[in-house]
């Protein structure tokens, strides 16, 4: 009787009938926000999507900018409507348990199960999306011994040493040729991201000589099949860090139906399979050298090795157990690639996130300050 209906209705009814389901849906969205529970400032929604036009629109999908607007404008406590109502908190006290996971306290997720995660594959991995507090803890306690380690300490300062150096070089080529104009944030992007993946992963990763490369009448020296190789390595993952937040707030709907937004998720899975394949290939590599290496050989002091040899017999602090629960296994190669993952995205955004990661590493072992300071004497003496 329902279909028989429909079927004697005019393209004019059926467009009038649409325009008041639609009509009707709207006044109970903006009756649903304006009589939400405790209320707070923010932008104004628009329905189905809420913030998003703002978001993408304008401020282009610029996390950073689309926030620090909303504080200006907003304060402290503000709301977004971004694939649902979420209260934004801008002052650390505010937010202080929720970085802290532990079971003493209520806030043990420290970021909620999200479809979009777990459509891009990283919901429930590494150590910064990670809502499964056993895994995290696992993943953090293999993470923490890693960074800590002395032999770690004093790769990352000699690594430091050398790129850094290398950079030098290419400014004094640049002075050479009269292009006295340098963009030091661009520069030392560059250099973060050489740095965090030559301590990450062993590997040598060539931002700086792709960058020189384009200013430069004189090139680099490093075949370019290898400097493309690692360019397209840091691109996926600034486009993955740019681009992840679309999975977070823009409904599975938009994502799968809608072409603007279809279009952009499906690059950006595409994408994230690039960086997986490649991780999973520079872990592969590495387990096949530390399997060709004897026990007598001392290996490579970067994160991916210790991660690999975690709880094996070249485990020199094997962890038996974390807070009363076994860890007697190695670590796979997926929660592997999860570590080495975020520890990318805290290298390749902005200078700011990898001085965060400095600091962490500083305030964790008290050693590291007198040898950094004995380093930058003897660089500007």
């Amino acid at each position: 009787m329902v279909l028989k209906s429909f079927e004697n209705l005019e393209i004019g009814d059926f467009l009038l009938f649409l325009s008041t389901i639609l009509a009707i849906y709207v006044a109970h969205f903006y009756y649903k926000y304006f009589t939400r529970v405790n209320p707070m400032p923010g932008p104004f929604p628009f329905p189905f999507v809420g913030n998003i036009p703002q978001f993408y629109l304008q401020y282009k999908g610029d996390t950073k900018l689309f926030y620090g607007d909303n504080y200006k404008k907003y304060g402290e406590i503000y709301e977004v409507q971004m694939g649902g109502r979420e209260i934004v908190l801008s002052r650390s006290e505010y937010i202080d348990k929720l970085l802290t996971p532990s079971t003493k306290h209520l806030h043990i997720v420290r970021f909620p199960d999200n479809e979009g995660l777990e459509e891009l594959g990283v919901q429930g991995k590494g150590i910064l999306l990670n809502e499964n507090f056993k895994s995290w803890k696992y993943n953090r306690q293999f993470f923490t011994q890693a960074i800590l380690s002395p032999k770690f300490t004093n790769e990352a300062i000699d690594w430091t040493n050398r790129i850094f150096n290398e950079l030098e070089g290419y400014w004094n080529k640049l002075f050479q040729e009269n292009k006295n104009k340098l963009d030091f944030t661009a520069w030392f992007n560059q250099y973060t991201n050489d740095m965090i993946i030559k301590l990450l992963t062993g590997e040598r990763s060539y931002s700086m000589a792709a960058y020189f490369d384009t200013l430069s009448d004189e090139k680099s020296g490093h075949p370019l099949a290898i400097v493309d190789d690692s360019v397209k390595l840091v691109q996926a993952l600034r486009k993955h860090l740019i681009g992840f937040i679309m999975f977070v707030y823009v409904p599975p709907f938009l994502r799968h139906y809608i072409p603007f937004f279809k279009n952009k998720a499906d690059d950006l899975l595409q994408n994230v399979r690039f960086i997986n394949e490649r991780l999973d290939e520079i872990i592969k590599r590495r387990r096949q050298a530390i399997e060709n290496t004897s026990l007598d050989k001392p290996l490579t002091n970067d994160m991916l090795t210790s991660l690999i040899t975690a709880n094996t017999p070249r485990d020199v602090n094997y962890t038996k157990t974390v807070g009363g629960e076994a860890l007697d296994r190695p670590m796979t190669d997926t929660e592997i690639r999860g570590i080495i993952f975020d520890g990318f995205l805290g290298g390749t955004d902005t200078t700011a996130n990898t001085i965060s990661f400095v600091i962490y590493y500083i305030a964790h072992n008290p050693d590291v300050k007198k040898k950094m300071i004995e380093e930058i004497d003897r660089i500007f003496q």
